[in-house]
């Protein structure tokens, strides 16, 4: 009997222990388990989207330009300007030309040759879902030309400043001293159409 009793205590205790050793952590908090595994991390699903705007644009100008000199009157002429650009946020790559619409006018006459196509290149930056670019000229032709309406003095001044947004627009009137008590003048607005090809 006694025999039977005792080892019911001892299965009881044996129960007992499994049950709170179940329950317990042995290893104090700070001390990691030399047994643990850590779980294998994942990749995200999916990257975030980029905040990188992109795109290509024209910007078309309808300019009228001229140069009123002190003495001898005006020469003035009408262009269109066509710059296609592709641009990321950041540094813009652009280029185009300016056509001459139709021909020069100038009060007087003159010998020199009026250029009839400027080639173009376009610098700035896209920034904030704007396009701020200025123009440079590459060339002209006929080669060896003159440029008498004030274009190429009053363009290289222009700046423009226009939301990437298809149609938009922006005008401009301005004039700048020759440096011989002359005038250089420009007028026109330029339309942005956007993701051109």
């Amino acid at each position: 009997m006694k025999f039977v009793v005792w080892t019911l205590v001892f299965a009881a205790c044996a129960a007992v222990g499994a049950v709170v050793a179940a329950n317990t952590n042995p290893f104090p908090p700070g001390v990691e388990d030399p047994g643990a595994r850590p779980a294998p991390s994942r990749a995200p699903s999916s990257a975030a989207p980029s905040e990188t705007q992109a795109g290509a644009w024209l910007v078309r100008i309808d300019i009228r330009t001229y140069h009123d000199l002190l003495v001898g009157g005006r020469c003035a002429a009408s262009w269109r300007v066509d710059i296609g650009i592709a641009a990321a946020d950041g540094p813009i790559d652009g280029g185009g030309a300016a056509a001459l619409k139709g021909e020069i006018r100038c009060d007087e006459p003159t010998a020199q040759v009026q250029a009839e196509r400027i080639d173009l290149r376009a610098v700035g930056v896209l920034r904030d879902g704007e396009l701020r670019l200025r123009l440079e000229e590459k060339g002209r032709s006929p080669a060896g030309s003159q440029e008498l309406s004030g274009f190429l003095e009053t363009i290289k001044r222009l700046r423009l400043e226009m939301p990437t947004r298809d149609g938009a627009t922006e005008s401009f009137d301005f004039e700048i001293p020759d440096g011989r008590q002359g005038t250089f003048g420009a007028a026109g607005v330029a339309v942005l159409t956007a993701n051109a090809p």
